[in-house]
């Protein structure tokens, strides 16, 4: 539902602040119908990551309460001064998609009986380029999640079935909505090597790493394999960081991003590297490096029996692909932190570097060993 607001003032006039303000006015009259002299409303800080400023609105009148979550989708906002306006084509494009994705969620994702749940969307105000969700009250998963894994290495065996058992609903969940909408196509590693190239020569450049050009060598000779596989819609925010967990073990997912039609694998590898970075940030990946790999076993177990048969040489393909691109945007990202030189230097060094590696080191070998 698009609904109308005057449009924003000046642009340049406009502090980020001043824009929340204005458009929070506009949320409580269009979104929750809120009668200023008897309402009682909250709107929250405005608070931003690298690809959208979010706030919230709770408003409380005699009929009860209601809250909504408002997103702004912006392009990409590393290293930057992040000013709401102006928007920009590629800030509209953002989030047509996502309005586009949630839609084809609420009318295609079954999966209420394994209490995994998309957000709805209340409505858009396109004058503000903005998204309009219901609010859900829980916790960040990824947090969560760490906690289950973390107790469970201490012996707490009720946590460690936790998280699996939470990893496998949303695997199943997955599945469901995969399996209703797919058909076949063929996958030819030719047409996706040049992305590959791109990756590998960049995380080359950046480290001095012979591991790089050992992946690109490796695909190369490989480079006339055509594979039989599934495809549909994959959601670019399938990221275990855009899940939610309740008091009760419901999973709520957020911000999906655009839909894409490709090879299922591309949203399993997504998911599952967001799982294999869950001490992502944390000192504790010196420590202990990866969460639960059950875990991760009974995701892709649950995926798979509410879908079409694995294809283990696919899934090994796009973990790879995945596995690059992470390298490369946490080398990107690194760069754009007003840090001195010395430490983006050592983080990569000790940090980011050692983690990729090792994950690539073991993709690899699972691929020789496939092409066999």
């Amino acid at each position: 539902m698009a609904l109308i607001a005057p449009s924003p003032p000046s642009s340049s006039s406009l502090t980020n602040e001043q824009a929340q303000a204005i458009l929070g006015q506009h949320v409580e009259k269009l979104i929750l119908g809120a009668e200023s002299e008897t309402a009682f409303v909250e709107i929250s800080l405005l608070a931003r990551n690298n690809f959208s400023f979010t706030f919230s609105v709770g408003v409380t009148t005699s009929g009860g309460r209601r809250n909504v979550f408002v997103k702004i989708p912006k392009i990409d906002m590393r290293g930057s001064m992040p000013s709401i306006l102006p928007i920009t084509f590629k800030d509209r494009d953002l989030a047509k998609e996502e309005e586009s994705s949630l839609k084809l969620l609420d009318e295609k994702w079954q999966a209420d009986d394994v209490d995994v749940r998309w957000v709805k969307l209340c409505g858009t105000l396109l004058e503000y380029n903005a998204l309009i969700t219901e609010r859900v009250f829980a916790d960040e998963a990824f947090t969560v999640f760490r906690r289950f894994d973390l107790r469970r290495r201490f012996g707490f065996r009720q946590d460690g079935r936790r998280l699996r058992g939470s990893m496998a609903r949303l695997g199943a969940a997955l599945g469901r909505f995969h399996h209703a909408n797919s058909s076949s196509v063929v996958f030819r590693l030719a047409e996706a090597l040049p992305k590959l190239e791109f990756y590998c020569r960049e995380i080359a450049a950046s480290t001095g790493s012979l591991w790089p050009e050992r992946v690109l060598g490796q695909l190369q000779s490989m480079g006339d394999m055509e594979v039989t596989g599934v495809e549909v819609p994959t959601l670019k925010g399938i990221d275990i960081r855009n899940v939610l967990i309740d008091g009760q073990d419901r999973l709520y997912l957020l911000d999906p991003g655009r839909t894409k039609v490709t090879h299922r694998e591309s949203d399993l590898a997504r998911f599952i590297m967001t799982y294999r970075i869950l001490y992502w940030g944390s000192k504790l990946l010196l420590l202990f490096r990866e969460p639960d790999p059950k875990a991760e076993t009974a995701f892709l177990d649950a995926y798979y029996s509410n879908s079409q048969p694995a294809c283990p040489g696919l899934l090994n393909f796009f973990l790879l692909k995945e596995q690059l691109k992470h390298w490369h945007t946490a080398l990107d990202s690194l760069q754009r932190r007003p840090w001195p030189s010395l430490l983006k230097y050592i983080v990569a060094k000790v940090y980011v570097n050692p983690f990729y590696t090792r994950q690539i080191m073991a993709q690899l070998k699972l691929i020789k060993k496939w092409n066999k």
